[in-house]
């Protein structure tokens, strides 16, 4: 049962980036697109140093945030945006 909820977890992080991200690209908001994934990647980054240094984090939870929550996030918002970007170029020269 717990591997169900991390997999359930892990697809929500990893879909709602990959949506949104999908969206704000292919409208032409690549700047907003890319503060979102330079937030999760941000995220990613102190989740990672505080797994590692007296931070004030618990470092069993900042690693499993780290590898539950922003991994797959930052995934998700990097394809997402490569796709709207994709589609994005694909509409502009059928025009």
């Amino acid at each position: 049962m717990i591997q169900i909820m991390v997999f359930g977890v892990m697809l929500t992080c990893a879909m709602l980036p990959f949506l949104l991200l999908t969206r704000l690209m292919r409208t032409g908001q690549s700047g907003l697109a890319l503060t979102i994934s330079s937030v999760i990647g941000a995220t990613l980054v102190i989740f990672i140093y505080a797994s590692g240094r007296p931070f004030g984090i618990d470092p069993v939870f900042a690693v499993g945030a780290a590898m539950l929550v922003c991994v797959p996030a930052l995934l998700g918002s990097v394809s997402g945006a490569l796709l709207g970007w994709l589609l994005r170029r694909r509409d502009d020269s059928e025009v």
